[in-house]
């Protein structure tokens, strides 16, 4: 049994659904290519932070003196100096 289709009709629905798929393809291409900016842009930032939060690490451990440290770890953490000491010899 063979179906009846207009060739036309066939052909007109054919082209409607490549050029369909066609604007489709181009909309998601374009969100891509956004989607791809923004993720570069927010990477950036990110990488800036980074380095940022590295410097200031290594201004506060610059500023810390080895006397707050040692003040700290014998107050915080109840430390106490070696009453005796001994030498290696190597």
């Amino acid at each position: 049994m063979r179906l009846n289709i207009n060739k036309t009709k066939l052909n007109i629905a054919l082209i409607l659904g490549v050029v369909v798929l066609s604007i489709l393809t181009i909309s998601w291409h374009h969100q891509m290519y956004l989607l791809y900016t923004q993720s570069k842009r927010i990477e950036t930032q990110n990488h800036q932070l980074v380095a940022l939060h590295k410097q200031l690490l290594i201004k506060q451990s610059q500023a810390i003196s080895g006397s707050e440290i040692k003040a700290k770890a014998l107050k915080i953490l109840k430390m106490q100096a070696p009453k005796r000491q001994r030498e290696l010899l190597l």
